[in-house]
């Protein structure tokens, strides 16, 4: 996603749908690749920024950050340091009960 977003801001969320909401579990550097063209990223820039040793060190350094809070998988989200669970229904939940 660090891609997506770096080349359309926008395009965040729409690589986010069509990886993790439609479930899709890319598992290999050409799916990621073939995504990005699907949702009109340019696939070049992309698989440039995605092979480039700067972005795999901004991965690992998330999935460092990620570990020292204790997430060990994801996507997650945390409401005020609690695992919120992973459905819309079970965050926005979350997101109501931390409401003041």
């Amino acid at each position: 996603m660090i891609c997506a977003t770096e080349q359309n801001g926008a395009s965040f969320w729409r690589f986010h749908d069509r990886f993790l909401v439609d479930r899709s579990r890319a598992a290999s550097r050409a799916q990621l690749i073939e995504y990005a063209g699907e949702i009109g990223l340019d696939s070049d820039d992309f698989t440039q920024c995605y092979d480039a040793p700067a972005t795999r060190q901004a991965h690992n350094q998330n999935v460092s950050d990620a570990r020292d809070i204790g997430i060990t998988y994801g996507p997650r989200v945390h409401v005020n340091g609690t695992n919120a669970g992973t459905s819309f229904d079970a965050i926005r939940r979350a997101v109501e009960a931390a409401a003041p």
